[in-house]
């Protein structure tokens, strides 16, 4: 076997698919051309990921993608190396548990209702021009009537309509921070969050947490020893964390809410899972809006395919966030704004928003009986929870994993610190069907099992 250390993928730089899956289509098309032979090691992880500029969960997901499909292997200690042209035709049925998504609760017949009314709803003089970058004014006011039954009440204009929540966390970090600044965030976050804050010239630390998330006593120290810093931000998800899956008590909220203003930080709020959240408990914006950045989305109470999120800045800074929000875009799409606005309108996200309670609530149930040994905390909803183990463990079980066809995050992907051994693997229950989610975790169980 060799090593082909002077050998670099070629990666589209203006393709729209995520960057791992560009990654792994130039390393596949390496591959079937032979560029790279059977039996050549791929590069390490962090070697690829600093040759590139891309995270290493970036690489770990990319190579995970080709051994999925058989086009490599995974050599636990050796190294990732090219396999043989027939490995393909032994996979086993690949379960995907890598991807926080939730089932497919709205019906493709409401649905493909509501986009064949589209046309009658939106206007032709609509769609002869750029959209409004802030969003039409009906569509905020969809917008604004939706965030009000997730007890977040906020005036139609100061709704700014993003291209997913993710586009909401690039332009709240954009605006909220300055480069060299540092984000304070748990020691395992969301990986889109990791990425919008490096991408704004971040630097990470990670905080102490308990079952309740962020310690308040802990955020208040380290944003004592920052000094000198641009900006300090805290970044957090309070309902449903990703991974962690906690969700913080009203009293908790307003405990770290009090630290973040006593120490004059700036909070930005992940509320993308507030369809699940407890009624006794507020978003964060409400308790400090003068400092937070609050942001939701559909993908995660509709549909993965509704690419429609929204802002919500301090009042302060509403003009730098729309100037922001119109540097990254012409506007949203009128049409998936007009069909979120109908949704909202006609009761079906509501009733979307039950049944993925419902649906959540037997997952997790299922997910704890079958995982009990290793779940320290079961989530009170949602469609992810996280399995603690050491570092080193998490990534072979990852590995091995993948191996019996089960893709779980590996916790490179979700980690603040690659070099700390606080880590665990996320399990995300939704996208497969009921009985595949069954198997996918059976066969989990068995690979955790099998550790010494």
């Amino acid at each position: 076997m060799s090593t082909r250390s002077a050998w670099e993928p070629w990666i589209e730089d203006r393709g729209t698919a995520p960057l791992h899956e560009r990654l792994a289509g130039a390393l596949e098309s390496d591959i079937l051309q032979g560029t790279l032979a059977p039996g050549e090691r791929l590069p390490a992880h962090r070697e690829l990921a600093q040759h590139l500029s891309v995270s290493v969960g970036t690489v770990t997901r990319a190579y995970m993608n080709l051994e999925r499909r058989g086009l490599v292997r995974g050599e636990h200690g050796r190294g990732t190396f090219v396999a043989a042209p027939d490995r393909a035709r032994d996979a086993v049925e690949l379960i995907d548990l890598s991807v926080n998504v939730p089932p497919p609760m709205l019906a493709a017949q409401k649905l493909a209702s509501s986009l064949a009314a589209l046309p009658q709803s939106v206007s032709a003089a609509e769609l002869a021009t750029y959209a409004d970058p802030l969003g039409l004014p009906h569509h905020r006011r969809a917008i604004a009537t939706w965030l009000d039954r997730q007890s977040m009440p906020v005036a139609p204009e100061r709704v700014l309509i993003t291209h997913g929540a993710q586009h909401a966390l690039a332009v709240a970090f954009a605006a909220a921070t300055a480069p060299g600044g540092i984000v304070l965030t748990e020691a395992h976050t969301y990986p889109g969050a990791l990425e919008a804050a490096r991408q704004s010239g971040q630097q990470l630390r990670a905080v102490h947490t308990d079952v309740q998330g962020v310690i308040p006593d802990a955020l208040a120290d380290e944003l004592a020893t920052i000094q000198g810093a641009a900006s300090r931000t805290v970044y957090l998800t309070p309902t449903l964390h990703n991974p962690y899956g906690y969700t913080m008590s009203q009293r908790r909220r307003r405990d770290i809410v009090d630290v973040c203003r006593e120490h004059h930080a700036t909070v930005i709020e992940d509320d993308v899972y507030s369809v699940f959240r407890d009624s006794r408990t507020t978003p964060l914006a409400r308790l400090a809006p003068e400092r937070t950045w609050y942001i939701n989305g559909f993908s995660k109470s509709l549909s993965p395919g509704i690419r429609v999120g929204t802002l919500v800045a301090p009042e302060a800074n509403q003009s730098q966030a729309r100037a922001i929000l119109q540097a990254t875009t012409l506007g949203v799409s009128p049409l998936m704004a007009e069909l979120v606005a109908q949704l909202v309108s006609d009761g079906t996200a509501a009733h979307v928003a039950t049944a993925l309670r419902a649906e959540s609530e037997e997952r997790l149930s299922l997910a704890a009986s079958m995982l009990a040994e290793h779940i320290s905390f079961l989530p009170a909803g949602g469609f992810h929870l996280w399995l603690p183990m050491p570092r080193s463990q998490a990534e072979e079980v990852a590995h091995l994993a993948a191996r019996e066809g089960v893709l779980v995050t590996p916790p490179t992907t979700t980690s603040t610190d690659p070099l700390s051994e606080a880590s665990g693997l996320r399990v995300c229950i939704g996208r497969p069907d009921p009985r595949q989610l069954e198997r996918g975790l059976a066969r989990l169980r068995k690979v955790i099992q099998k550790m010494p």
